[in-house]
């Protein structure tokens, strides 16, 4: 798989500077074909140069930088569901519970499993539960095509109990995760993680509130994570119109007695 990147393109036309050129990058999975842009054709054959080359299209001359696609790069290419958790809150997670590759992770709430993939590729063991056929197929092609293969996904409801134990963390993408924090204070080793990642502040009230009752539980924060995006163009600099606001809640909670 390879990237094409062609930059964005500046002149200066009477006395004023103008995009030209729009920045366009093109995902390719298929190096057997031309690649069809906006900006004209990359041929096949010019595919299969190192990465780095600079590439022509054929019919305009314009540029592209041809690079190997890395596992970011197709990670940021699968196929999305409503809800997925961003990169952004994603990064949260694993940096505030501090997995690596000796942990093993129970996810509830598979989606079109984006967590989980994130988390498979720093850690032991992934398992995951979903009740969804149709989430559980999107997910099940995601995990193809990254060629993820310490995940193990369950056909299960997450509130009628988890089977693993003594695991090292607990995520929950849930409509009602106070339903199954019980589950994961079983399920945890002590000073295991339990995350929960839900869109509505009347949620994370009710799971804290479960929470708090079960003295195996401790309760450290509720945050979000606000993206904002910046424009640098020279002595420019300004916050973009557009970014990533409001995604979601994570609470973050401790196992802390067996």
């Amino acid at each position: 798989m390879k990237v094409l990147i062609h930059k964005e393109k500046r002149a200066i036309v009477d006395g004023r500077e103008y995009i030209v050129g729009d920045a366009e990058q093109y995902f390719v999975l298929d190096t057997k074909r031309d690649v069809a842009t906006k900006y004209g054709t990359i041929a096949k054959e010019d595919l299969a140069k190192p990465s780095g080359s600079v590439l022509k299209t054929k019919d305009t001359g314009k540029e592209f930088i041809l690079i190997e696609a890395d596992y970011i790069d197709t990670y940021k290419r699968l196929r999305k569901l409503p809800q997925t958790i961003p990169l952004k809150d994603i990064g949260l997670v694993i940096g505030e519970t501090g997995i690596n590759h000796e942990s093993n992770i129970v996810d509830a709430g598979l989606g079109s499993g984006a967590l989980a993939i994130a988390l498979a590729r720093i850690t032991k063991h992934v398992t995951s539960y979903e009740i969804r056929e149709d989430h559980l197929a999107v997910a099940q092609e995601n995990i193809n095509m990254l060629d993820i293969k310490n995940i193990t996904v369950k056909n299960k409801s997450i509130y009628d109990g988890i089977d693993e134990k003594n695991v090292d963390l607990v995520t929950f993408d849930l409509p009602e995760p106070w339903k199954a924090a019980g589950h994961a204070a079983t399920a945890l080793r002590v000073g295991g993680w339990l995350v929960s990642y839900s869109p509505s502040i009347p949620q994370v009230q009710d799971f804290v509130t479960a929470v708090e009752k079960d003295e195996r539980l401790l309760m450290v924060k509720t945050v979000e994570i606000i993206e904002r995006l910046w424009e640098i163009e020279g002595r420019k600099v300004r916050p973009k119109s557009t970014g990533i606001g409001h995604s979601g809640f994570l609470t973050f909670v401790r196992k802390v007695k067996a």
